[in-house]
């Protein structure tokens, strides 16, 4: 296969330009030239088997729905599918669906996407990370008190190998991370990596660990790199995929198979920090599980105290409290007047949503090929704000 040159990038000296388009650093920078949403087919990936017994989505499809929850955004009045169709068209959406109660309300498509057309959701992936932690905690393997140096090896920094797992579970590492897509910055040396496990152990510091919240990427892939690390103690063959399989993909009933993108093949390992390709539907089944306290099928998948500390303002002067909501164990809070439980979400790069309205029973999964001119967290908002359940 032969690479593909932008012209942007022509003045690189040729050297640069080395064999193998996405085998190496810059092969991939050259030819890949930023994230999209479809970048996850030009890169080695591990397969998430699904349930093979799964159970179908309780149904109460009801398209009419916003005729009962009309809502205004940006100045614009929705109270009817048309309106909101054009919204969701226009603004980048591939996949929308609604659950209200357990209970699929509603599920649209765009773009050429199908309920089994594969999503890549970003970041998202740090809050199914955060899943999977707490599922090994829960089993002994891994704490968040843990030092970092107890599940990753050949670290020389003082300050990281000492530094405790639950700073970047809330992402305030205080790690250096500079945004930004020339190939010298820390944002695509950790997108393009083909070494996760060396790269993390490199991480330089901006401030003192536990003292500064940045929404940045290196924290989930540590953590990542750490889950990792924990597992293969008791089995040197265990992955992070297989893992996932295990004890969240097939218990919550996931309808079909997933992936985990890989920084290189064979003996890679899962870029936790944005890597899992999903179908749109198991991802409205992942919102449910939160909401429902880490139950799902009549288990427990996800320890219940762990998904409340997950979804639950830390206290007040902490780094990752914020005016608007918060951040802890790679979820985000979302506070909203009148509630008595503060909404959450996973969110994504290009408004890959998955947002969750305890007090109204309700979960949104927004994906999408970009953004378009929406605040995503902010529309879903709005319509949690003023959701009625349909009746039948």
């Amino acid at each position: 296969m032969k690479c593909r040159r932008a012209a942007s990038l022509a003045l690189l000296p040729a050297a640069l330009l080395v064999t193998g388009c996405t085998t190496t650093y810059l092969g991939r920078f050259v030819t890949m030239q930023g994230p999209d949403v479809e970048d996850y087919r030009k890169l080695p990936s591990r397969p998430v088997a699904n349930a093979t017994d799964a159970t179908p989505m309780p149904q109460k499809l009801d398209a009419e729905w916003m005729r009962s929850s009309a809502f205004t955004y940006a100045g614009n009045r929705i109270d009817s599918p048309e309106k909101l169709d054009a919204v969701l068209r226009d603004n980048g959406t591939t996949g929308f669906i609604v659950v209200s109660s357990g209970k699929l309300i509603d599920e649209r498509y765009y773009r050429g996407y199908r309920r089994d057309s594969l999503f890549k959701c970003f970041s998202i992936s740090k809050s199914v990370l955060s899943a999977l932690f707490g599922i090994a905690e829960a089993e002994g393997k891994i704490a968040a008190s843990d030092r970092v140096d107890a599940h990753v090896p050949s670290i020389d920094d003082a300050t990281l190998a000492g530094m405790r797992l639950e700073y970047p579970l809330d992402s305030i590492s205080g790690f250096e991370y500079e945004r930004g897509f020339m190939p010298w910055k820390q944002q695509p040396r950790m997108y393009y990596t083909t070494d996760v496990r060396n790269y993390v152990t490199e991480g330089a510091f901006a401030y003192p660990p536990g003292t500064r919240f940045v929404a940045e990427d290196l924290s989930p892939l540590l953590v990542g790199v750490a889950l990792e690390g924990a597992l293969k103690k008791s089995d040197p063959d265990a992955t992070l995929s297989d893992y996932t399989s295990q004890h969240l993909w097939q218990p919550m009933g996931a309808e079909y198979p997933a992936q985990w993108v890989l920084d290189r093949a064979e003996d890679g390992i899962e870029k936790t920090e944005s890597g899992l390709v999903a179908r749109a539907i198991d991802f409205a089944r992942f919102g449910p599980l939160y909401l429902d306290g880490g139950r799902a099928n009549g288990r427990q998948i996800v320890p219940e105290a762990w998904v409340n500390a997950s979804v639950t303002a830390p206290a007040k002067g902490s780094p990752n409290l914020f005016v608007e909501g918060f951040h802890r164990k790679l979820w985000w809070g979302n506070f909203r007047r009148g509630r008595t439980r503060d909404d959450f979400y996973a969110n994504g790069h290009f408004g890959q949503r998955i947002y969750v309205s305890p007090d109204k029973s309700l979960v949104i999964v927004r994906m999408g090929s970009d953004s378009g001119d929406i605040d995503w967290t902010a529309f879903l908002a709005t319509i949690a704000d003023a959701w009625a359940p349909p009746t039948q």
